[in-house]
């Protein structure tokens, strides 16, 4: 299992939503962020995506955040790809794969 974390712009974040939501990805949780890179040009409005997926997703996911995300200018964004230990559902006890 992985955890996929993405940190990418604002405004391609509907483009990237949609792209997800259509492939039928398990789930998703996105928080609001702030930040800046390596230029310093000061802090920008991103968007922070948290998957949590099996190793088969994985290039898929990642390849759609891309490819939806990516505008060829400083800022597109990260994405960081985390192996998980354990994944827990809180309301089932479900473990592993099944907790997805």
């Amino acid at each position: 299992m992985k955890k996929i974390e993405a940190i990418v712009r604002d405004e391609k974040f509907d483009d990237i939503i949609k792209a997800l939501e259509d492939s039928g990805i398990g789930g998703i949780t996105v928080t609001e962020a702030m930040g800046f890179g390596r230029h310093r040009n000061g802090l920008k409005k991103k968007m922070k995506l948290e998957i949590y997926c099996d190793e088969f997703q994985v290039d898929k996911v990642v390849e759609m955040i891309r490819r939806h995300g990516k505008t060829d200018t400083t800022g597109d964004g990260k994405i960081a790809v985390i192996r998980l230990e354990q994944l827990f559902r809180i309301r089932t006890g479900e473990q592993g794969a099944n907790a997805i």
